[in-house]
Order: structure tokens, then C-alpha cells, then sequence
């Protein structure tokens, strides 16, 4: 698909940053809690891309196919299933789900200059029971089964107010770092990163005791893992992240939290620079790795393994991070 260069303004008016609403954003109401759309908890986002001269709109209920061509830049919110609160997990929902045409158009709106900004959830497109890790996997960037977790924190926090924080060291890229110090998570999914793919990692977790638990295979990693990767497709460039409260302004979110607002800009900086921006020409330096202990770097469910493996899945169903939750049986 033929698009019109994405560095400049569309007929000279004002940058348009489209909301994508159409893949069960607003289910997450069915929780009790905000939804995810550029009202509700990504109020605060939309309110910073307005103050940066943007228009921000929503595709509604219409399909996301009709939006694209006049967007400069795209943001995907969480995109989820249908809510079983009986069950507390999420279900399947057609109409939620990228179809294969769309994400060949997003595809091509990246290779033709277009911007994204795109949220998955913790343990990737198997809890929320979506498939935007088929959007991202042409990207080079594979979206995991996982979600990093203070493990210190589990039996503290309420989980729904379970956090890490990430030192500036662990985001590899320069211009990410300008005025930050600090970024703090929720539990979020991590990226496996391709490999000659033209993405880079843009936030790392620490290892060590703020592992990655993986739902799917059933293993516990010690390493530092990509929270967030940015790269290029094309002309266009893009931004991943494995979460979105780190942006979200709800009472849950974490915006106005560290450095989280600052960051937000950096990144915005360099997906919609004013005069053409620093370009990405390698690989990001990597920041080092943190493990847990010297000689263990993963655990898997298989030997010894099994035992330490479905202990943690009991901690982690126990304080609810395996659940789908919702408002009444979990607001504190």
C-alpha cells in the first residue's frame, strides 16, 4: 500500500494519532474497571499527544482498515477477549482478533512511514486470549507467554499494586535515557527479539529477583529480558511495550509515577521527531545482565525443576497474577 512520506504532516495540518478501539479494547469494562481506550486510562497519553499538536481520534466501532492511510501515528492498546468473570480468565472473541488483512495493512502503513505505539499485557496474547503477537512477529519481535514479577513483592503487595522499577541502565538506547532515572512496571510480558530483525531492545528488566514467570513453558527465567523493543519496518518506525500501565493515568496506572512521563516522551520524541530525529543505525548497546545466581539462569518444569516450578504457579494463582481479575473481588 502506497502512503504518502510520514515525516511530514498530511496536507500540512496537524499530525493524526488514531486510537485503535476495535479489537475488544473496550472490554476491559467488563471487569468492572476503566477501559483501555484513549478516554479512559489512556486519557493521560492522549492529553500529552495534544499538548505535542496532535489530533487524537478513535476508530469507534469502525474497522481499523478505514483509519490507517490518514494516521501518522497508530496506538494499539491492549486488545483482550471476552471477560468469564464466573471463571476470572478471558475468552476467546472473534471479533477481537486481527485478522490477516489487517495486519498485512499495518504491516505496509509501517514499511510506508507510518508510526506505532503498541501494548500487549502480562503473559502476552494467552491471558488476554488475543493474537497481536501476529502483528509483532514479522516485526522480529516475538511476544511471550511471560510476565516479569518482583518476587519479593508477591507476598506483600496487593496485586494489583505489585511493581518493579528499572534503573536508567537498563534502557540500552541513549536517547531513551535523556532525564530519566528511574521507569516503573506492573507485571508485564517480555520480547524475544529475531535475530537480524531491525528492532532493538528499549527497556530490560533487571533479573535476578524480578524474574519472568512463562505460563505457556512453564519456566522461571533469572535474566534480563526486553520489557519494551523499538525499531524499524520499512521507512516507519515502532515502539513495543509488554504492558501498559507504565503509560495508563487511571488509579492504577503508572504515568505520573519515576520517570514514566519523561520516558514517554523520549519515546514519542523519536517515533514523531520534529526535524527528522536520530535514526536507529545498529543495534543498541545492551545493558548488563543481573541474575538471580551465578550458575542458574532458568528453571523448567521438567526434574527437579517440576517442583520449584509449581510451587511458584501456586504463590502466583494464590495472590491472584495467573487471574483475570475484576473490580469487586479484587479492589483493595
Amino acid at each position: 500500500m502506497e502512503l504518502v512520506k510520514r515525516s511530514q504532516n498530511l496536507n500540512g495540518t496537524p499530525p493524526l494519532a488514531r486510537f485503535d478501539a476495535s479489537h475488544g479494547q473496550s472490554n476491559w469494562a467488563q471487569t468492572g474497571f476503566p477501559s483501555r481506550e484513549m478516554h479512559t486510562n489512556f486519557a493521560g497519553l492522549t492529553e500529552i499527544l495534544c499538548r505535542r499538536g496532535c489530533h487524537c481520534r478513535s476508530t469507534g466501532g469502525e474497522s481499523l482498515l478505514a483509519h490507517l492511510e490518514s494516521s501518522h501515528l497508530l496506538i494499539i492498546p491492549p486488545p483482550t477477549g471476552r471477560y468469564d468473570a464466573r471463571k476470572e480468565r478471558w475468552r476467546r472473541e472473534r471479533s477481537a482478533l486481527f485478522t490477516r488483512e489487517e495486519v498485512q495493512a499495518v504491516l505496509g502503513y509501517l514499511h510506508g512511514g507510518g508510526r506505532l505505539l503498541a501494548f500487549a499485557y502480562r503473559f502476552g496474547d494467552s491471558f488476554t486470549q488475543t493474537n497481536l503477537g501476529d502483528l509483532f512477529a514479522p516485526l522480529g519481535c516475538q511476544l511471550n507467554d511471560d510476565a516479569v514479577i518482583d518476587i519479593r513483592a508477591l507476598r506483600q503487595s496487593h496485586p494489583l499494586h505489585l511493581h518493579f522499577d528499572t534503573p536508567v541502565e537498563s534502557l540500552p538506547a541513549s536517547w531513551a535515557r535523556l532525564g530519566v532515572a528511574s521507569v516503573c512496571w506492573r507485571p508485564m510480558a517480555t520480547f524475544t527479539l529475531a535475530s537480524g530483525a531491525t528492532a532493538w531492545p528499549l527497556a530490560l528488566s533487571t533479573g535476578g529477583r524480578c524474574l519472568s514467570f512463562d505460563r505457556t513453558l512453564r519456566r522461571i527465567s533469572f535474566e534480563s529480558l526486553p520489557l519494551a523493543v523499538a525499531g524499524q519496518h520499512g521507512t516507519g518506525r515502532f515502539a513495543l511495550l509488554g504492558g501498559p500501565h507504565v503509560f495508563e493515568s487511571s488509579s492504577l496506572g503508572l504515568l505520573a509515577q519515576a520517570d514514566n512521563t519523561r520516558f514517554l516522551h523520549n519515546i514519542l520524541d523519536w517515533l514523531l521527531p520534529a526535524g527528522g530525529g536520530e535514526e536507529v543505525s545498529g543495534p543498541a548497546p545492551e545493558a548488563p545482565q543481573i541474575t538471580f545466581d551465578h550458575e542458574v539462569t532458568c528453571v523448567e518444569a521438567r526434574g527437579e525443576g517440576e517442583r520449584t516450578i509449581a510451587s511458584v504457579e501456586r504463590v502466583l494463582r494464590k495472590a491472584g497474577v495467573l487471574k483475570a481479575l475484576s473490580r469487586a473481588q479484587w479492589m483493595p
